[in-house]
């Protein structure tokens, strides 16, 4: 897909450095049989198998059922 903006290695910033002092990081997990739409945005989360997501969606949590997500924020359809 064109213009897909894939979120990654986002540092999540903690008062006093966070646990143990250090900084954190979070990923992004795209399993397989993925369809992402243009101009959408994937901040760090994890999407299982076999999801579709819309043009322009904004994906901001994980999806752990599949199907179709559309939106901001991006929510199953059916």
């Amino acid at each position: 897909a064109s213009a897909v903006e894939l979120v990654k290695n986002t540092k999540i910033k903690f008062e006093n450095g966070g646990p143990g002092g250090k900084e954190n990081f979070e990923k992004t997990n795209i399993g397989n049989k993925v369809s992402i739409g243009s101009n959408s945005t994937i901040l760090p989360v994890n999407i299982c198998d076999e999801v579709v997501i819309g043009a322009g969606s904004v994906v901001t949590k994980d999806i752990e059922v599949s199907g179709f997500y559309v939106g901001n924020p991006a929510k199953l359809l059916r």
